[in-house]
């Protein structure tokens, strides 16, 4: 064979090795690139699963909370008006039951039992009375 047989051989040889070494980079840059894209979309993904458990243990423990003082407010009227009851029964039989009750001093309880009520059913959390 003549050598510029020789010469053509490798350098078609040549040729398709750099073609294959061409392919192999391009194809591997793509395979990169998208192997980034998957990991940003796992760790969004991931993010958006923690921020979601956040918000639900949040608002478990807001329920939480509102059943709490849901629970108070209710022992709260019980034990009023077993106070009311209570003194009912102590005065029933006190001559001073029947008199009745000065304005003045029943101005003051009327005006200290609406602060009471005013106080708990405005309550912020950070905000005192104060």
């Amino acid at each position: 064979m003549k050598m510029s047989y020789w010469v053509l051989i490798l350098t078609f040889i040549a040729c398709i090795a750099g073609g294959l070494v061409w392919s192999a980079n391009h194809y591997h840059g793509k395979f990169l690139g998208e192997q980034r894209r998957a990991d940003a979309a796992e760790q969004r993904a991931d993010s958006t699963e923690a921020i979601t458990a956040n918000v639900l243990r949040t608002m478990a423990i807001t329920n939480i909370i509102q059943e709490a003082n849901q629970h108070a407010k209710q022992q709260i009227a019980l034990e009023s008006q077993r106070t009311r009851e209570d003194i009912k029964v102590a005065v029933a039989d006190d001559d001073c039951a029947v008199r009745p009750v000065p304005a003045a001093a029943a101005d003051r309880l009327r005006k200290y039992a609406d602060s009471l009520r005013t106080s708990s059913g405005n309550t912020t959390t950070g905000e005192s009375d104060r």
